[in-house]
């Protein structure tokens, strides 16, 4: 075998023109593009949609604010006055417990009197 054949096959698979996938038509191009284009379209349909939603429904939405506004101020006054509440609670209990122990060492000493008084009988 001669070197030269080789590379005379060789050379005329570089010098040849290959076609890998055929060629599209514009049709297929057209296509494609037509239905980019309607895709945006959409897009900014719905989006003008919205806007005009949100646009009218400002006046509303303002409203709404100010509600949950004046319900988050009544709910920090509902907690402050559930916490003054516990503290008056807990100190309720701390005088009852004085008193309870008073009434018991009163008890205690009327008792005491009671039998020393017996006692001298």
């Amino acid at each position: 075998m001669s070197i030269h054949t080789g590379l005379r096959a060789t050379h005329r698979l570089t010098r040849a023109g290959f076609e890998l996938s055929p060629q599209r038509g514009h049709g297929a191009s057209l296509a494609w593009l037509i239905v980019v284009l309607l895709a945006g379209a959409a897009g900014l349909g719905a989006g003008y949609l919205q806007w005009g939603q949100a646009a009218s429904n400002g006046p509303a939405l303002a409203a709404a604010l100010q509600g949950q506004q004046q319900l988050q101020q009544r709910l920090e006054q509902a907690r402050l006055a559930l916490g003054l509440a516990e503290a008056r609670g807990h100190e309720l209990e701390r005088q009852i417990d004085a008193l309870n122990q008073r009434l018991q060492q009163s008890q205690d000493e009327l008792t005491f009197f009671r039998k020393t008084r017996e006692g001298k009988r």
